[in-house]
Order: structure tokens, then C-alpha cells, then sequence
């Protein structure tokens, strides 16, 4: 199963775990790592490392909330470390979250392709 990291500026990942419990409950998979105005990147980075030690040799998908930024940062270089079994994506919205809640494939690859999907395919104007 993979392993799912919501990471971002904030209480961004918080706010993302307490949408899924509302809506469509969390999988033991997901993890959520605010990035609080009070932490560095070195924080933020043995945050993640620590998790990562917990999770060694499972596929990993980092969600994070903007792109360039920090914890875009860190998140892609953890997964230039291991491109194999991991990805980053950037700006996944609710739907695909929980979408990844229900039903998340075993594939990293498929999974992040399935996350950018959902979330471009699922953007609505009204009125449009």
C-alpha cells in the first residue's frame, strides 16, 4: 500500500485530515506534517525523516500544498533520493484526497497520475 504525506504551510495538512474525517474517514496510510511558522526547514526536514524511517521500503506519494516552496522542496528531494518508490504532486484538492481515502492503488506512479487527474477533472465553475 502506499503510503500517503500531506505536508504545507500551516495547519494546511490538519485542515486536510479533518475534511477527510467528515467526509470519508482516514486511512491508516495518510499522514499529515504541518509546516508551523515556528519550525525551520531542518525541522520540517528530520519531521519527515522520521516518518520516512517508520515507513522504510513502502511506496510514498508527498502531497503538498504549493509548488517552489519549502516543503515542495524537501518533499522532492526525498523523492529524487528513491524516484522508484516515491513522488511528489503539488496543489491536490479535496476531491482527490478523497478520492486517495477510498480507494488508492498500489502503484505510486498510478497514484500520483490518478491524483492530478481527479483534481484537474473535478474543477467546477458555476456558473459556467
Amino acid at each position: 500500500m502506499v503510503e500517503i504525506i500531506v505536508v504545507g504551510h500551516g495547519t494546511y495538512p490538519q485542515g486536510i485530515c479533518t475534511n477527510l474525517e467528515m467526509v470519508a474517514g482516514v486511512p491508516e496510510n495518510m499522514h499529515f506534517v504541518n509546516f508551523t511558522p515556528d519550525m525551520s526547514r531542518e525541522d520540517l526536514e528530520q519531521k519527515l525523516d522520521a516518518l520516512l524511517e517508520t515507513l522504510a521500503g513502502k511506496p510514498v506519494l508527498f502531497c503538498v500544498d504549493l509548488p517552489g516552496a519549502t516543503p515542495f522542496q524537501v518533499c522532492a528531494l526525498r523523492t529524487a533520493a528513491a524516484p522508484d518508490s516515491r513522488r511528489t504532486v503539488v496543489g491536490v484538492n479535496n476531491m482527490a484526497y478523497m478520492e486517495m481515502a477510498m480507494d488508492a492503488p498500489e502503484d505510486v506512479a498510478q497514484l500520483a497520475q490518478r491524483c492530478v487527474d481527479t483534481t484537474r477533472e473535478s474543477l467546477v465553475l458555476f456558473p459556467g
